[in-house]
Order: structure tokens, then C-alpha cells, then sequence
């Protein structure tokens, strides 16, 4: 009986112990919640800037857009709100002014951020890493055969792929649906996109045009998504080593670049390919890095490779996807294109390179800078830090070790540079502003670290597209959900577009429903 009580008086104890325990916690807890409340009411050197409350405790909500696709859309709706500067976590601001755009980007003194290891595959590479010295090394190298001179030395090997091997998938389609035939422009342009940095990039073509597909587009895809998530959650980078079905599409990329690379070196080996062949693997692979005197590693060539890939394959394709779209929604400015492009190259037989494109059609290429600041295919933010010192951004006092978030799609609505942004207006370009507007455009960043793709993507571009209008008659499918008729009351009810989603790269939500055109050919 006495070992009862014993017990009763040990379970009392231990319950007594365990709800002062549970007391003790809610209290220090509780303490740490007003605590935190006063400091970020009081205290906080960033509590003036504006923003939703939540966003000073956590960045719960930028982790829950980033991850459900609508980046993009929920920081414009912020700024929309708030203003040029928004507060979107405790150490972190989001800003949609180009002026400020411009000041933070034009110096190296604002590093990149933590969240580019992300973009980190296996080794740093020029577009994840924070290290400037680094990064001059890498332009260096590969600089040559993205400029404008280095591209006109293959200018023919890309037409045969954005011009004769297009045009050529496209007729046959016609040809096989009796004169006109309904086609996804979106797959279309991963396609070419793919064949285009396969020969830039490797020498190789890809034949994603001839085939339909090629299984470097699906592990591109997945790769953006890795990247995207990888962002927000570090930890996967992490997981992605130790389980490996997390980044399958994103291995076999990277052995698909590391068999390019032992194949190349076997070719070189064997004196079967000349050591002044020009493309980006053969750059990379007879450079030698200045901080240790050697040769890039396995590891460096497979980092820089895979990062080619997956840029040159999604960024081009998404930016013509979302000109293409315009295209079937403002007939008017369709029309004018067809008819520029037409009248000045009446000749059907003659290509229309991309030089010729961009200084003989004024208004066509006032369509591609429009669709590049109204839906341009990055749809994310540049993160950096703030320097010692601290910054000032439109009135307000940055402390340093901040993050700031230079958002480009929010330098693209800013109403200080740009008339009735939410309107699709190429005219903007050719007025007596229009060569000043087009310094304003941030679609391939800008300073220190601007994308050393622009030249290749802005050949694609003209040349593809021009072409294809050259060529074709586009046209909405019948059961197309969007058309003239149904309009958007939040952009000066223009045609309502599809809706899209941001995987680092801005693209249609759904476009297999949504990125569908009826081509025929054009007789005159």
C-alpha cells in the first residue's frame, strides 16, 4: 500500500514538474513575442520601410509565392500597394524603382547574395557566383564567342536551325493538315532554342526542330524548378546529394555536359578537331584560370555547361512565347508587324537576318522591347547586399548586411519611366523619347553584371520571328479562351492574357492550353 502512495506522489511530482516546464516555455516564449514586437515596432532600423506587417517577422509569404509560382504577381501587387520600396522579410526589401535599379546594379560594391549558391550545381559557375574576380575570369573566357563578332562567325549555322529548319518543320505541318495546322509555339521555341545553344554550346545539333522533342528540354524544365525551390529551401541543395531521385533530370544534364566534355577532349587528343574551333565548350576547355594558372576542372566545365544550357534553352523560348501571344491579342499591332515586315523583304526566298530585321523594321522591333518590359521571361528579383555604410533608396535609409531585391518586372510598371505601363504599347519605342526608353529596359540586368546571353538572345529573337511572319499567317484557335473580346479591368481593360507562373523564368501557367496557334501559309 505504500508503494501506492509512492507512486501516486511520483506521478504527482512529475506532472507538477512537467506543467511548470510547459509554463516555463509558453513564458519564454511569450516574452520572445513581445519582445519581438516592440523591436520591430520601435527598434527595427528597417521599420519605416512599408509593407504588410507579417513581412517583418518571417518571409512565409515570399517562400509560399516563390514556391506556388506567383512570384512575380505578388510582388507586383506589394509595390502596386506600397509603393517603389516594399518590406518582404526581416532583413530584406523589395525595390521596383529604376533609378534605384540602376545604382545598386552599376557597382560591384553590392555583392550578390547567399540565395545564388542555389543556382550553384556542382561547382560556381558565372552565373551563381558572388565573386567578382571570378566573375571578370569568366567573361573573359567566354566573353568571345557570345559577342556580336563571335556570333557572326557561326551567324549561318544559326540561321539553318532558327530559319531553314524552322520553316521547314512548319511547312510540313501545314502540308500534312491540307494548308493550315494548329501547333504549340511554346514547345516550337524550346525546340529551336534547344538546337541553337547545342550547336553554340557544343557544336551539335540537337534536332529538337526534326524530331519534335529532345530530352535535354524536360531535364532544362526540371532543372529551373530545382533552382527556383533551391531558393527558398538551401536545405534541398543539401538533400538533392544524399537523394538523388530529388534531381535526376538535373544528373543526367550534368552527365549528359560531362560526356560532351570527355568526347571533345578525345577529339582534340586525336587531332580531329581543330584547337581554334570556336564554340563554348572549346573556350572553356583551352582556358586557363588566372587564380591557380590551370585548366578548368570536370567539375568547373560541367557547371558552366549545364548554366549555358538551362539558360540559353528556357529565356529565349519564353520571351518569344509571350511576343507570340500579344501577337493573337492586339491584331492591330499584328497587322502593322506582318505588314512592315512584308513590304520591306518582299522576297520570300531571301532569309531576313537578324541585323537586317532589327535596322530595316522599326516597328517590329518596338514590339520585341514592348514584350520584353511588359512580359519579359525573368520574372524574379537580383537579390543583393547592402555595403558597409548603408544606401539610400528613394528616401529611405538601407543599413548595411540588408538584402535588397532590385524586382524587374517592378522597374518595368515603374510610372516614373514608363506612360500607362499595364498597356501593351510598341509605339512608346518609336516616339521622341523611344531610344531613351530603351536604355531603360533591365530584361538583361544591367553594369557590372549584365547577361552576357543578350547578344545571342536578341539574334534568335529577330531572326525567328521575323521570319516566321515573313512566312506565315497566325491565328488564334477557335476554342482559344482568350480573345479581343474578353478584356482585363486591371489593365485599362486591354485583352485579358493567360495566366502565368515564375520557375526563375516567367511562362504561361498552362501552355498546352495556352500557347496553341493556327499557322497557314502565306501566298504573297
Amino acid at each position: 500500500m505504500l508503494r501506492f502512495f509512492d507512486l501516486i506522489d511520483l506521478s504527482k511530482s512529475f506532472i507538477l514538474k512537467t506543467c511548470y516546464i510547459e509554463r516555463a516555455v509558453y513564458g519564454i516564449l511569450g516574452f520572445y513575442g513581445v519582445y519581438k514586437v516592440i523591436y520591430y515596432t520601435l527598434l527595427d532600423p528597417l521599420r519605416k520601410i512599408p509593407g504588410p506587417w507579417l513581412n517583418r517577422l518571417s518571409e512565409i509569404s515570399l517562400i509560399r509565392a516563390n514556391v506556388n509560382g506567383d512570384f512575380t504577381n505578388y510582388l507586383l501587387g506589394l509595390h502596386e500597394k506600397y509603393g517603389h520600396i516594399v518590406r518582404v522579410g526581416p532583413n530584406k526589401v523589395s525595390d521596383a524603382r529604376t533609378k534605384d535599379f540602376k545604382k545598386v546594379l552599376s557597382t560591384s560594391r553590392f555583392k550578390k547574395s547567399a540565395n545564388y549558391d542555389g543556382f550553384a550545381n556542382v561547382h560556381q559557375n558565372l552565373f551563381s557566383t558572388r565573386n567578382d574576380e571570378f566573375n571578370r575570369m569568366r567573361k573573359r573566357q567566354v566573353g568571345p564567342a557570345l559577342r556580336k563578332s563571335g556570333l557572326g562567325s557561326i551567324d549561318s549555322s544559326i540561321e539553318e536551325v532558327c530559319v531553314d529548319a524552322f520553316v521547314k518543320k512548319l511547312n510540313s505541318i501545314v502540308d500534312a493538315g491540307n494548308g493550315s495546322a494548329e501547333f504549340n509555339f511554346f514547345k516550337y521555341y524550346l525546340n529551336v532554342a534547344a538546337d541553337v545553344i547545342g550547336l553554340l554550346t557544343f557544336s551539335e545539333n540537337f534536332h529538337a526542330i526534326e524530331n519534335g522533342d529532345h530530352p535535354i528540354i524536360e531535364w532544362v524544365d526540371e532543372s529551373m524548378k530545382n533552382f527556383g525551390l533551391s531558393k527558398s529551401f538551401p536545405i534541398l541543395k543539401v538533400a538533392m546529394a544524399f537523394i538523388p531521385s530529388l534531381s535526376v533530370n538535373e544528373s543526367k544534364l550534368s552527365k549528359f555536359c560531362l560526356e560532351a566534355i570527355d568526347k571533345r577532349r578525345q577529339l582534340i587528343k586525336s587531332g580531329k578537331i581543330d584547337t581554334d574551333h570556336v564554340d563554348i565548350l572549346q573556350m572553356y576547355i583551352t582556358a586557363v584560370n588566372t587564380s591557380n594558372k590551370k585548366p578548368l576542372t570536370d567539375e568547373e566545365l560541367v557547371a558552366e555547361m549545364v548554366t549555358m544550357v538551362i539558360v540559353g534553352v528556357i529565356s529565349t523560348s519564353a520571351t518569344m512565347t509571350w511576343l507570340t501571344t500579344f501577337y493573337l491579342l492586339y491584331p492591330k499591332v499584328y497587322n502593322r508587324v506582318v505588314d512592315e515586315i512584308r513590304t520591306t523583304f518582299p522576297d520570300k526566298n531571301k532569309k531576313i537576318t537578324a541585323k537586317e530585321a532589327h535596322e530595316k523594321l522599326p516597328y517590329f522591333t518596338a514590339t520585341i522591347y514592348e514584350g520584353l518590359r511588359f512580359r519579359g521571361s525573368v520574372g524574379g528579383s537580383l537579390n543583393r547586399d547592402v555595403p558597409n555604410g548603408g544606401v539610400e533608396l528613394s528616401g529611405y535609409f538601407i543599413p548595411q548586411d540588408t538584402i535588397v531585391s532590385m524586382f524587374i518586372p517592378g522597374c518595368h510598371a515603374d510610372t516614373e519611366v514608363w506612360e500607362n505601363p499595364k498597356s501593351y504599347n510598341p509605339d512608346r519605342f518609336l516616339g521622341p523619347n523611344g531610344d531613351e526608353l530603351k536604355k531603360e529596359l533591365v530584361s538583361f540586368s544591367t553594369g557590372v553584371r549584365a547577361c552576357v546571353g543578350r547578344n545571342l538572345a536578341y539574334m534568335e529573337i529577330f531572326m525567328i520571328m521575323s521570319n516566321l511572319l515573313r512566312n506565315f499567317d497566325i491565328s488564334a484557335p477557335k476554342d482559344w479562351e482568350y480573345n479581343t473580346n474578353i478584356l482585363d479591368p486591371t489593365r485599362n481593360n486591354e485583352p485579358l492574357l493567360p495566366r502565368d507562373i515564375t520557375n526563375a523564368v516567367r511562362t504561361p501557367a498552362n501552355p498546352e492550353r495556352d500557347s496553341r496557334v493556327v499557322i497557314t501559309r502565306c501566298e504573297h
